[in-house]
């Protein structure tokens, strides 16, 4: 009986079909061989099934209609017994050297590697979202810790994996609660900068500014159950939130970013819709601390 490869990749499918066969070639080409790509496939309707089947024969898929985004990175790691789980979005292309790099600053680490994010467009738009999005993963600088992981590259070993309990919800909010868990057990989350995926943000202006403050009204709900809903502190939160401070020191932040990434220029482009975004996002835990008050004042 072979043994099974060291990796395995999973890739969670919704609603990707103008990008997910770039993203699946960009994962064939890698220079690091001793893996499996597993692609669990929630799409109903798009086609991205019979595209993946026939275009990708080599590829495990998993074609689960209506499971839910919570549940698909899940199921790729219960359908692998690889020691080692990677993890990317549909919406990610692997530059070539992405999983060696990774798989060896794990290898002389031991922890959780995160990889950098670029930006695979260069319209107005596409910049701006991913200052927004993206802007603490840029490739720059040296290797060294960060305290959340992209959905879009991350390496982590099963144990550690199965210890913090996986990605409890979707994207950004299972993200949030998976680094929280990791850190609290101890184990540190490492950005290596030149281990690349390039992020193709597909949807439009309205679509951005709604996942900022729907992303902002689910965090929100994480920090108020980190302090145990104390209503002093929520108050204190929703004062600085609402006020302009914690968006100056976002925005702050945000500079020194993207001068360590040589990303000044696209910044100053960008800054009406990178401060729109911000806000966004910042509105919506606002928004998430004053229905806790609300609720609590019943």
């Amino acid at each position: 009986m072979s043994r099974p490869p060291r990796v395995a990749v999973i890739v969670p499918v919704r609603g990707a079909h103008a990008t997910i066969q770039r993203c699946l070639e960009s994962l064939a080409a890698q220079s690091y061989r001793d893996f499996e790509t597993i692609v669990v496939d929630d799409s109903s309707g798009s086609g991205t099934a019979d595209l993946i089947v026939s275009r990708f024969p080599e590829i495990r898929h998993l074609h689960v209609p209506r499971a839910g985004a919570p549940f698909l990175r899940d199921l790729g790691v219960r359908e692998s017994s690889a020691p080692l789980l990677a993890f990317t979005e549909p919406d990610a292309y692997a530059r070539p050297d992405w999983l060696e790099r990774m798989v060896r600053a794990h290898d002389e680490t031991g922890e959780a590697i995160v990889g950098a994010v670029d930006c695979f467009g260069r319209r107005w738009l596409d910049r701006a979202v991913h200052l927004c999005n993206f802007a603490k993963w840029l490739p720059a600088g040296p290797r060294r810790e960060v305290d959340i992981v992209p959905g879009a590259s991350v390496v982590v070993s099963r144990r550690d994996y199965d210890a913090a309990g996986g990605f409890p919800g979707e994207r950004f909010v299972g993200e949030v609660v998976f680094s929280h868990a990791l850190r609290a057990r101890g184990r540190g989350i490492i950005l290596e900068p030149s281990a690349v995926v390039e992020h193709h943000y597909a949807g439009s202006f309205g679509a951005f500014v709604g996942e900022r403050s729907r992303g902002g009204v689910r965090y929100g709900a994480i920090q108020a159950r980190q302090r145990r809903n104390d209503r002093l502190e929520l108050l204190w939160w929703l004062a600085i939130t609402a006020l302009p401070l914690r968006l100056t020191k976002f925005l702050l932040r945000l500079v020194a970013q993207c001068r360590r990434a040589g990303r000044l220029r696209d910044l100053v482009e960008t800054a009406p819709v990178v401060g729109l975004g911000l806000s966004a996002s910042l509105a919506g835990e606002a928004v998430a601390y004053a229905r806790l008050l609300a609720s609590r004042s019943r």
